[in-house]
């Protein structure tokens, strides 16, 4: 199974800060991560920049990472999608780039994009091409070196790609966030199709110590080498960090997390052997137990199934 990651592009400035405003009961930037996981992307990545702190702090309960665009306020949005580009590369064979102030976009949607093959496939309604799109990782490869100008639909000609289109009947690929306050039915519709059944997994001992949460400091320990710089990602302090992973090495009787002082880079940490099986083991299980739970709602509450409603 091809393993498929996103990135939400929301650094640049904007005297509204457009990522926090609120859309229905949730913020925009909430309901492009809600989506995102309704349809099963579960690796997400935010690369912010202006008010970068009161957006993580906002997201920080979705089980999101968090990347910097250090030059958001001279930079173009390819600029952060390389960002986020760059730590997902070697870890997902597909990549979703998407800016935090397009929000409309259903769930079904992003489930016919990943169905759809190419090194670049992108939504169309009536013609017109949208936001998600997704990126094979050789092309993603090839993002990340262009230096010309355009941003992302400059490396697109200057490439010579040709987008694999997907027609999709929805319009909320085209739709910006202000959008919803000139059409009343094109928030309720899509609020509608975000309906679904949400599993929080945990392993339990004397007390939960393995949830989400843990899966992904461990994953980006895994990833970073650091514990200080998958805790800065994860939005937590270094001293939380430590303490949660003291407590579920005291709970699993075992070491899961090693830490190498010293050396020409410094200090350094790594997943254990017993560390790495339990992150899998506990990925494994999280899936399984989410596609029964959706095929479970579709059976016993069939008249809810509308994450299929376009935005018309």
């Amino acid at each position: 199974m091809k393993r498929i990651g996103a990135v939400i592009a929301a650094a640049g400035i904007n005297p509204d800060f457009e990522p926090m405003q609120t859309l229905g009961t949730i913020s925009l930037a909430e309901r492009n991560v809600s989506t995102l996981q309704h349809a099963g992307i579960h690796t997400i990545l935010v690369v912010t920049g202006y008010k970068a702190d009161d957006l993580e702090h906002h997201l920080a309960k979705y089980d999101v990472m968090f990347f910097r665009n250090p030059d958001y306020a001279v930079s173009e949005m390819i600029d952060s999608y390389r960002i986020g580009i760059s730590y997902l590369l070697d870890k997902c064979d597909r990549i979703l780039l998407t800016p935090c102030d397009i929000p409309f976009f259903t769930a079904n949607t992003i489930r016919l994009l990943m169905e759809a093959d190419g090194g670049l496939v992108q939504p169309v309604y009536q013609d017109l091409a949208g936001h998600p799109v997704i990126l094979s990782s050789g092309l993603a490869r090839r993002i990340l070196s262009y230096e010309g100008f355009g941003g992302l639909q400059g490396a697109i000609r200057e490439y010579g790609i040709q987008p694999v289109s997907v027609n999709v009947d929805d319009h909320g690929i085209l739709l910006e966030y202000a959008d919803a306050y000139k059409n009343s039915d094109l928030l309720r519709r899509h609020s509608r199709s975000m309906v679904r059944p949400q599993i929080r997994t945990s392993f339990v001992k004397e007390k939960v110590f393995f949830d989400s949460r843990i899966a992904l400091l461990l994953s980006l320990i895994r990833d970073l080498g650091s514990v200080s710089r998958a805790c800065k990602a994860m939005q937590i302090s270094y001293t939380k960090g430590w303490n949660m992973i003291r407590d579920i090495e005291l709970q699993a009787e075992s070491e899961l997390v090693k830490r190498n002082v010293g050396g020409l880079n410094g200090s350094s940490s790594e997943l254990t052997e017993n560390g790495s099986r339990l992150l899998e083991a506990f990925r494994r299980f999280e899936s399984i137990m989410q596609k029964h739970a959706d095929e479970e709602f579709r059976k016993l509450l069939p008249d809810l199934r509308i994450d299929d409603v376009s935005s018309n």
